[in-house]
């Protein structure tokens, strides 16, 4: 019974304890809701009433109730108070200087001379019909004469301006479109010029080339052709002259000489043996042959030139109805055989080049 075994033994095991986080050890009253708490630092209302009705009205709030006629006793106490305000200082005027009546007659003489300014405004309904009423006929011509006189002037001043130079062109804008040769310094230039004497000196674009007229060719663009097409560079050439004149849209003068022999030989007279087409003159003056023509239609001096010369144009391309524009048609006599009978005999035809065509009557 008292042995060992019999005794009590206690475990030595810790009891259970929730961690801090968990839910069983959260206590939720002890929030406080931000909602609910009271705010007790707002600033406190200032009001607008005086600080003596302040005074009484607090010593009614401590003291025992008062009788309404303590109260308007103690409110007509209270109104001289108020009604005892300091009046606010303003500034007096400034106090004029001692005038003299010889002074206040030279201001009124100073005004009277001053002119009275017409205003624009009106203040009657008479104001307004007089002001809407047409002029009478009289003004009227004065002023269609001041116009008239003006417009004059600017005319005669604009026909001075104009001495030597391209007609001015007035777009629909209203604006004037004036060329460079009207710039003042230039026409004084010219004036200054035409007083001393000295000629004017216009720049001729044809001048640096040299002077080899073709027969006929004074006054036209004459241009050396072939339509033969055994060489075909030949004929690619002169086709490329021909297309860039008619770009241009000037009326040139081809001769062709595959056609007509005299051609040639004309050729041959002003640019010498060993010459190839395509050559090209321009008012007596002998251009060059396919690279320099393309070349100067590159720089544009192309253009500059004809402009100058005042050669025909047209618009568009126009064939010759009688040729074709190929300029010759068959003989009439021969039928392009160049032989012709005479008293039985075949004889050369004389009227027909040696291919047997004549010049178009159309195109001449």
């Amino acid at each position: 019974m008292g042995c060992n075994s019999s005794k009590r033994i206690e475990a030595n095991v810790d009891v259970y304890r929730p961690p801090p986080s968990s839910f069983a050890v959260f206590d939720i009253n002890s929030i406080q809701e931000p909602w609910l708490v009271v705010d007790n630092s707002a600033p406190e209302k200032t009001s607008s009433v005086p600080a003596p009705i302040l005074e009484k009205l607090n010593k009614f709030e401590t003291d025992a109730p008062r009788s309404w006629d303590e109260v308007s006793k103690a409110l007509q106490d209270l109104k001289p108070t108020l009604n005892n305000k300091t009046p606010i200082a303003t500034p007096s005027p400034p106090q004029k200087p001692d005038t003299t009546p010889a002074q206040v007659a030279k201001t009124n003489q100073e005004k009277k001379q001053e002119p009275i300014r017409k205003s624009v405004s009106f203040h009657t309904l008479e104001e307004l019909e007089a002001k809407i009423a047409p002029k009478p006929e009289k003004e009227l011509k004065k002023t269609e004469s001041v116009r008239t006189l003006s417009r004059k002037v600017e005319v005669v001043n604009k026909t001075e301006s104009r001495v030597g130079t391209e007609p001015v062109t007035e777009p629909s804008g209203g604006g004037v479109i004036r060329s460079v040769k009207e710039n003042i310094f230039i026409v004084r230039d010219r004036l200054e010029r035409g007083k001393e004497g000295k000629p004017l000196k216009k720049f001729d674009p044809l001048s640096g080339f040299e002077e080899k007229c073709p027969p006929g060719g004074a006054d036209s663009v004459v241009l050396y052709t072939t339509s033969l097409r055994g060489i075909r560079r030949t004929f690619d050439d002169c086709t490329r002259v021909k297309t860039l004149f008619e770009l241009h849209h000037v009326v040139f003068d081809e001769r062709d000489v595959s056609l007509h022999g005299e051609f040639l030989n004309e050729l041959r007279d002003l640019v010498g043996e060993g010459t190839s087409v395509p050559r090209v003159f321009i008012k007596g003056r002998y251009i060059g042959g396919v690279d320099e023509v393309v070349e100067l239609n590159e720089s544009g001096q192309l253009g500059r030139m004809l402009v100058w010369a005042r050669v025909g144009r047209v618009e568009g391309r126009q064939a010759c109805e009688g040729c074709g524009d190929a300029r010759f048609v068959p003989c009439l006599e021969c039928s392009g055989s160049c032989k012709v009978l005479i008293d039985g005999a075949k004889e050369r035809c004389g009227k027909c080049n040696e291919n047997g065509l004549v010049r178009c009557p159309t195109c001449l």
